[in-house]
This record gives structure tokens, C-alpha cells and sequence, in this order.
């Protein structure tokens, strides 16, 4: 352990009413400084032999003494010691001095002064007996009787045991004070470990709470938007106000939809489309919408990177990240105000990243969403990334904002930081990973018509009947024809029975039985090799899709999706054929 070393303290206070007395003191302490001859003389004393002439010996203390006359005067000068930050290590205390204190009454003062002073009391009568004095003054460790007439070697003694014990019960206050200073520090530390802890162990259990719901929720969006998209399709121009109502239904339950996937995102379970990003396209394409989301009391600034913002990511969830940030923004600038948007590129090393939370050295293209907003409260600032927390009223956010962004950056392999201050706005810098040297790609064409429909026949295997019925219907609508299954078991018996004849297998990822998606399109494929397979799920972040290569509209159908969504990818796995 590494501690401050405490340097001896030689002061040492007599108090005595006889004059005498002091000069003896000072004979016996002063002769310590005459070298090896003093010590040589002590040491025969003690021991009984004489020293080698032109021996080695240390350097004999030096002590540094105050004569005071009478109990009250000795207090004085103690308390002027230590206000000066020199104290006196140890006193010598005579037993009886009129008119004053007695050399008890003294001690106790003394101690009251100055507790850690060593005292040794100087006698020549019995004013007290032993079980006086320890009644007076209690059993210590500080006292020690010496009687008159005293011997040279023996107030020696003292001198250097006492002011050496003085030095040594610092060091070892000192010793414990930076122990204990130690201690709280690393409990602390551990505190704040167990409460992150026990917060990533809420987090992830919400997280699972959200993916559980969403996954099931997703179900029952894929039925209410495929009914909604069969309805649509069949709707004559008589039925416009039915049309209407179905469009209404519609929207709300892609309203929901985004919902769920804030949930997803924040969970983690929400498939990342990834491709090469330029931060700064995206930047722009929610400019436009951003300014009418916040109002035309807000000025919104935007700057961009020149030379493009390249990230390998997921435009659908960036552009979440920046409105997200956007409103959060306007929330807080109820009477208008101004928000900077601002693309810039940064580098860390090994010590700067040991600076910043979460930061890790290399190059990364950060964005800023600053505010001139009311600002957020000290004592919130540490739970604003925390799911369902949120300081608006009832019905006017889902708490949800904050923990998507943070769900989405981490995903990405990146870090957020904030800064605010109540009535002096909010900076949030988020950081993703930099892809340098680039080239823009450019957008295929969206294909918007519809889809034609075509002949095979097609494995459904999904054990929610809601969503297998809608399938099935939606397929042979478009005129396939199609078999369908509650889990792979029972799809494995159609394969038996179908002798394998199936051109197309649609299934869900998770499933009751003991068979997931995975696992029965990697048993039929042992069969049929060349069998085409296209995925569908909730989310796929579940144990059952690792391993797999999922392209959304591919061979993955993210649930809830509409008839036109399943229809293209059925499509597309026979064209591909």
C-alpha cells in the first residue's frame, strides 16, 4: 500500500511549577544531540558495555522543547501548537503545581485539546494511588507514570519511545484513513456496477417482455392487413365509403405496426437491413417532412458532410434515429425555437476513448441534434434511455422514443452522449462506425405493379390459424395451389404423402413440436434439394433464424405484411427457378 510517510515530530511540552525542573529537561534532552559519544554512553548504560571507538552510529533526535509553569498556561500553549499545525508529540506533566491544576486535571485538559498527545506524569510524592489515577484518568495507552528523582537515561527513553509512538499512530491514522478512503471508493464502485447491472438485467427482461408481445402482436397485424389488402383488391367504385373505412383500418394497423417495431428495436429483435449509407442522403430525405413535423415556430438547420456520411447501416432505422431526436426536440420548444442537424466526421485514439462512455478509438461519423429547448433535469438525464420513461403527460408519449434510438445506435455499433441543462437546451451526438472511400449506389426501381399471379403448388406451415388461413386464401387467390400445416410435424406428414411434390415451402420461423422453420426446410431440402423456401416471422432474432441468410422480400417476409408483399416474394422464388 502506498502511503504518505509521516515525519518524526520531536516537540515535546514540559509542564512543571519549579524552574529547576525545566533545566534538568533541557540538560538531559540537549545532551541527545552531542553524537556518538551521547549514544555510546546510553547504550553502556543499557546494556552494560562500551562502544567501539570509530564505530557507525545514527544520528542522535533532536528535540524541540517548550517550558510552560502551570496547567492553564501548558493548555495555551498545546492549542497554539496545533492551530499552528505543529503539535506537540509527547508532555511532560508534573503531579502537583499550586495554585493551579493539579497534574490530573491538567492531563485530562490536554487530552481534551489535543487527543493523541503522549503524557508521562513526573512525581516525587504519592499524591494518588494507581486506582486513583485510572479512576481520574481512565486506562490509556497515552500515560506513563515516572518518579522523581528521574534518571537521565530514563527520561531518554521515554523521549524517543513516546515521540516515535507519536509518529507511528499517525502513519497508521494515516494508513487507515486512506484505507477507508480506498474502501468507499471501490464500494462505490461496486455500487454503481450492481446498479448497471441490475438496470441491463431490467433492460433485458423488458426487452424480452417486447419481443414476446410483438411477436404476437405482428400475428395479428398480418391478419388485419391482409383482410384489409383482400378487401381493397375486391372493392368495387360502388363501395367507396366501405373503401374508406377499410383504408382507415388500414393505416392504423401500420400505425400499430411502427409500434411494434419500436418495441422490436429496442429489444434487439428487429432484422437490420444493412447496405452502404450516405448519412447525408438520408439527412435529407426527412428534411423536408422534419419541418413540417415541428412546426414553423422551430428554425431548422441542417449541414451536411461534404463528401458524403458513409456508414454501413440500416436506412429505415437512421431515419428513426434522426426524427426520433427531432420531435423529442420539438417537444421541448413549445414556443418555438431553433434545432441544428449536423453531419461531421471524428477520430478517436486509445485516450480520447477512454474519455467518452462507450467510445472506442477509430473514425466515426457522428450527428448532432441540438436545441435551444427547455433542457432535461439533472436527476433524469441518467433514465432517459430507459423504456416507457418519460416526463410528458399522460397520453402524450409512450416512452418508447429514446429507447428505440439507443436500441438502434447500439445495433449499429455505435455510442449516443447527451448534454442539456435545464432552460439552456440539449446536444445529443450520436456516433456510428465511418466507411471510407465509398461510392454512392445507386437505387434500383421500384417495382409498384402488380404482381401476376402462376401455377404450383405451395407447403404453408405456420401454427398461428389465423395467419395459415390468410395465406392460404391470398395463394390461391392468385391461383396456386396450396396445402397447409399447424407445425412441422404435420408438415413433414404432408411432405410424405405429397411424395415430396411441393415447389415452394412458406413457413414460420418459430414453432411449437420441436421443430423450428430452419430445421424443417433443412430436412425437406436432404429430400428435395433444388426446393424453394421463403421465411416469415415476427422478428427473426430468435435462436431458430441463426445460420440462416435472410433478405427481406426474398426469402424473408417480415410480419405484418400484405398480400402484395407475399405474392411478389412467391412469385419472385419461382421466376428465380
Amino acid at each position: 500500500m502506498d502511503e504518505e510517510i509521516v515525519g518524526r515530530n520531536l516537540r515535546i511540552l514540559v509542564v512543571d511549577d519549579n524552574q529547576a525542573i525545566h533545566e534538568d529537561f533541557r540538560k538531559i534532552l540537549g545532551s541527545m544531540d552531542r553524537g556518538e559519544d551521547a549514544l555510546a554512553a546510553i547504550s553502556a548504560d543499557i546494556f552494560g558495555t562500551a562502544s567501539s571507538a570509530g564505530a557507525p552510529v545514527l544520528p542522535a533526535p533532536r528535540f524541540e522543547m517548550d517550558s510552560t509553569y502551570q496547567g492553564e498556561e501548558g493548555l495555551a500553549a498545546v492549542v497554539r501548537a496545533r492551530a499552528e499545525g505543529r503539535p506537540y508529540a509527547m508532555a511532560f506533566v508534573d503531579m502537583r503545581m499550586p495554585p493551579g491544576w493539579d497534574g490530573l486535571e491538567t492531563v485530562t485538559k490536554l487530552w481534551e485539546a489535543q487527543p493523541d498527545l503522549q503524557v508521562v506524569i513526573c512525581t516525587a510524592f504519592s499524591d494518588y494511588s494507581w486506582h486513583e489515577i485510572f479512576k481520574k484518568l481512565a486506562y490509556s495507552d497515552r500515560l506513563l507514570i515516572l518518579r522523581k528523582p528521574f534518571d537521565a537515561i530514563e527520561v531518554q527513553q521515554l523521549a524517543a519511545a513516546l515521540t516515535e509512538k507519536w509518529r507511528l499512530t499517525q502513519q497508521f491514522r494515516l494508513m487507515i484513513g486512506g484505507l477507508e478512503t480506498k474502501v468507499q471508493d471501490r464500494t462505490a464502485q461496486l455500487e454503481a456496477t450492481l446498479e448497471q447491472l441490475v438496470q441491463a438485467q431490467k433492460m433485458e427482461a423488458i426487452g424480452r417482455l417486447a419481443g414476446g408481445v410483438a411477436h404476437d402482436f405482428n400475428n395479428l397485424l398480418t391478419v388485419i392487413q391482409g383482410h384489409c389488402g383482400l378487401l381493397l383488391a375486391s372493392a368495387s367504385a360502388a363501395d367507396a365509403e366501405l373503401t374508406e373505412s377499410v383504408k382507415e383500418i388500414q393505416a392504423a394497423s401500420i400505425r400499430a405496426a411502427n409500434l411494434t417495431r419500436q418495441l422490436l428495436t429496442f429489444s434487439r429483435r428487429h432484422a437490420m437491413q444493412t447496405k452502404k449509407l450516405d448519412l447525408d442522403d438520408v439527412v435529407l430525405g426527412v428534411g423536408h417532412m422534419l419541418q413540417r413535423l415541428i412546426g414553423e415556430d422551430i428554425v431548422l438547420h441542417i449541414r451536411l458532410l461534404a463528401g458524403g456520411a458513409w456508414i454501413d447501416g440500416d436506412s429505415g432505422m437512421i431515419e428513426q434515429v434522426v426524427i426520433n431526436l427531432a420531435v423529442n426536440a420539438r417537444d421541448a420548444m413549445s414556443g418555438g425555437g431553433e434545432l441544428w442537424i449536423e453531419l461531421d466526421e471524428v477520430t478517436f485514439d486509445e485516450t480520447a476513448a477512454h474519455r467518452h462512455p462507450g467510445c472506442r478509438p477509430g473514425s466515426f461519423i457522428r450527428l448532432s441534434v441540438r436545441d435551444t429547448g427547455s433542457g432535461i433535469a439533472e436527476d433524469h438525464l441518467p433514465h432517459i434511455f430507459e423504456p416507457f420513461f418519460t416526463t410528458k403527460e399522460v397520453g402524450k408519449g409512450t416512452g418508447l422514443g429514446l429507447a428505440t434510438v439507443h436500441g438502434i445506435v447500439e445495433q449499429h455499433h455505435g455510442w449516443i452522449e447527451v448534454q442539456s441543462h435545464p432552460g439552456a437546451g440539449t446536444t445529443f451526438w450520436v456516433h456510428l462506425p465511418s466507411l471510407h472511400e465509398i461510392a454512392a449506389l445507386p437505387d434500383g426501381p421500384c417495382d409498384t405493379s402488380r404482381v401476376r399471379g402462376g401455377v404450383g403448388l405451395i407447403l404453408v406451415v405456420e401454427d398461428e390459424p389465423a395467419v395459415r388461413t390468410l395465406a392460404t386464401r391470398i395463394l390461391e387467390t392468385e391461383g396456386y395451389r396450396v396445402q397447409a400445416a399447424s407445425s412441422g410435424a404435420e408438415a413433414l406428414e404432408l411432405w410424405r404423402q405429397q411424395a415430396g411434390a411441393f415447389d415452394v415451402l412458406l413457413t414460420d420461423l418459430v414453432m411449437p413440436g420441436g421443430i423450428s422453420g430452419g430445421q424443417l426446410a433443412e430436412r425437406l431440402r436432404t429430400d428435395k434439394p433444388g426446393l424453394r423456401v421463403i421465411y416469415m416471422s415476427g422478428y427473426p432474432g430468435d435462436t431458430a433464424s441463426r445460420g440462416l441468410a435472410l433478405h427481406e422480400g426474398v426469402n424473408f417476409l417480415q410480419k405484418p405484411f400484405d398480400p402484395t408483399h407475399l405474392t411478389r416474394a412467391v412469385r419472385s422464388c419461382f421466376d428465380s427457378g
